[in-house]
C-alpha cells in the first residue's frame, strides 16, 4: 500500500512533487473521480469499438467514477453509425448512465474535427463512402445525432455540475481549432466558476501556450487568455494524439492544462524536429503533411491506448496515467496541489531545468550497416542503418537525434530524429535498442562520415553523444 502523503509534505517538495508515490490504495477517499479519454476514433466496426473503447470504460466503471470526459474525435469519418457505436459501448458499460451500485455517471463528451468539421467528408471519401456520408453523417444534423445517441439536449457549449464541480465543454465548430464563443461563454459564467474550487474546461484542440509546446495543433490562444483569470481552472484537451508519457502533456502557469491523450493509439504526431518514425514528421514551420520520403515505417500506434483517472481531494488533484492496452500505469502520478495557484510544480520551464538528460551507459557503441531497402512510399533505395543501445541512465529517452557529418569543410551534416520505440508505453515496456535509417543518396561519401547519436527527454534536454 502506498503511504499517505500530506499536503504540507508535497507542497514543501516543490518540483519533487512529480515523483510522489501513487495515492491508489490509501484509505483517504476523493471527493470526485473522473475518467478522461480522447480521440477514440471509432469506425463502423463493433469489434474495434469493443477493443479500443470498452476496456477504458470498464476500467472507469470499476474505479467507481462520477463522470467520464471524452475530449472529441468520437468518430473517424463523421458517420452517424460510428457515433452509435460509442453509444452502444457506453450504455453497455453504464446502463441508464449508472454504475452497478446505481450511482449516476455523467457524460462530458464533445465533438472533435473528425465528428463535425465541415471538411470531415474527406475522411469518408478516402474510405469510398461519400454517398453514405451525405445520407448519414453526424454533420447533417449534429444536434439530432447527439440527442439520439446520448439521450440529452445538444448545446454547442454547455456546463454540467458533478458533486458540486463544474465541467464546461465546448464542441468543435467550424474549420479551425478554436471554438467560436468559448471565451465569451467563460466570461459570462465567471461568477459561477471563480474561487478556490477547481473547475474543468474541456475542448478538443490544445490551448495555445500550454501543453506540448513543441507539438502543434493548437487553437488561437483566446481561451488561454481568459483562463489566465481562473487559477482554479483545469483544462482537458485532445486532438494532438500526444502521449501521457510525455511530461509536457501537463502544464501549469496561470492555470493547469492536461492533454488527455488518444484512446485509439497515442503519440505519433510529434513534429519538431522531424521524426523518421512519426506519422506526421515535420516542424512547426512546415505545412501539415505526411512525408512519404521518410526512410522508416510508422511506429505501432495500436499499443498506445491511454487515458487518465483523475481524483480530486480537498488539498490536491491526482492524475493517474493509464495504459489500457497493457492495463498498467503509464508513469508516476501527477499531483497538483490545491488551492490552485499557490504552488505550481508543473511549470514546464522549471521542470526542464530540474530534469536529467538521458545518457548512454559507458561503452555503448553504434553499429552501422548498409542495405537495399525502400522508403515509406516503397521506393527502392540503398540505405544506411544506424543502430545503438537504448539510453538507460538519467531520464527516460523520448527520442534520439542522429547526425551523419563529413570531415570535409563546407559539407552540411544530415540530421534525423527518431522517437524511442517505447516512448509512449508503460515504464515496464522499455526497449534495449533503437535505430535510425538514412537514404545513402545525399549523405557524405563513405569513409568521410562521422556518426553521432544523442538521446533527449520529453523536455528536449539532450544527453552526451556517442560517436562512430
Amino acid at each position: 500500500m502506498s503511504p499517505i502523503v500530506t499536503r504540507a509534505s508535497f507542497i514543501k517538495g516543490g518540483l519533487a512533487a512529480v515523483a510522489l508515490p501513487s495515492f491508489a490504495g490509501t484509505q483517504e477517499k476523493p471527493e470526485l473521480k473522473v475518467g478522461v479519454i480522447s480521440d477514440i476514433h471509432l469506425t463502423r466496426s463493433k469489434v474495434r469499438a469493443e477493443r479500443i473503447c470498452l476496456p477504458a470504460l470498464e476500467w472507469f466503471r470499476d474505479q467507481g467514477v462520477d463522470a467520464v470526459v471524452c475530449t472529441g474525435d468520437l468518430a473517424t469519418t463523421g458517420m452517424l453509425a460510428e457515433l452509435e457505436l460509442l453509444s452502444y459501448v457506453w450504455y453497455k458499460t453504464f446502463p441508464d448512465d449508472k454504475l452497478p451500485d446505481g450511482r449516476h455517471v455523467e457524460k462530458v463528451f464533445l465533438y472533435g474535427n473528425h465528428d463535425t468539421s465541415p471538411d470531415v467528408e474527406i475522411y469518408s471519401i478516402r474510405e469510398g463512402r461519400q454517398d453514405e456520408f451525405k445520407r448519414a453523417s453526424v454533420l447533417t444534423d449534429r444536434a439530432k445525432a447527439w440527442e439520439t445517441c446520448f439521450h440529452e439536449k445538444f448545446e454547442p457549449i454547455y456546463t454540467k455540475r458533478v458533486k458540486g464541480y463544474a465541467f464546461v465543454a465546448a464542441h468543435w465548430n467550424g474549420l479551425k481549432e478554436s471554438v467560436p464563443g468559448a471565451p465569451e461563454y467563460l466570461r459570462a459564467h465567471a461568477a459561477d466558476l471563480a474561487g478556490d474550487k477547481p473547475f474543468f474546461y474541456c475542448q478538443h484542440a490544445p490551448l495555445l501556450g500550454t501543453v506540448n509546446p513543441l507539438l502543434g495543433h493548437f487553437d488561437d490562444g483566446a481561451v488561454t487568455e481568459v483562463l489566465k483569470g481562473f487559477p482554479n481552472a483545469i483544462a482537458f484537451t485532445g486532438h494532438s494524439h500526444a502521449s501521457l508519457t510525455d511530461e509536457t502533456s501537463i502544464w501549469q502557469g496561470a492555470f493547469t492544462a492536461v492533454c488527455g491523450s488518444c484512446c485509439a493509439g497515442s503519440g505519433m504526431r510529434y513534429m519538431k524536429p522531424w521524426f523518421e518514425n512519426s506519422d506526421v514528421p515535420g516542424t512547426l514551420d512546415v505545412p501539415y503533411k505526411k512525408r512519404t520520403d521518410s526512410q522508416m515505417p510508422i511506429l505501432n500506434i495500436f499499443n498506445g491506448g491511454q487515458g487518465m483517472l483523475v481524483e480530486v481531494f480537498k488539498d490536491r488533484v491526482v492524475f493517474h496515467r493509464k495504459s489500457f492496452v497493457y492495463n498498467e500505469p503509464n508513469g508516476a502520478d501527477w499531483v497538483v496541489p490545491l488551492p490552485a495557484g499557490k504552488s505550481r510544480p508543473y511549470e514546464i520551464d522549471a521542470r526542464r531545468e530540474a530534469s536529467s538528460s538521458p545518457e548512454f551507459s559507458p561503452g555503448a557503441k553504434i553499429e552501422v550497416a548498409e542495405r537495399d531497402g525502400a522508403n515509406r512510399a516503397k521506393v527502392p533505395m540503398r540505405q544506411l542503418v544506424v543502430s545503438f543501445p537504448a539510453a538507460d541512465r538519467g531520464d527516460r529517452p523520448f527520442g534520439y537525434e542522429v547526425t551523419v557529418a563529413s570531415s570535409e569543410a563546407g559539407v552540411e551534416p544530415v540530421v534525423r530524429c527518431v522517437l524511442s520505440p517505447d516512448f509512449h508505453l508503460p515504464p515496464t515496456r522499455r526497449v534495449k535498442s533503437a535505430e535510425c535509417v538514412f537514404a545513402l543518396d545525399g549523405l557524405p561519401p563513405a569513409g568521410l562520415r562521422r556518426i553521432s547519436v544523442r538521446a533527449f527527454n520529453s523536455f528536449r534536454r539532450y544527453g552526451k553523444a556517442i560517436c562512430a
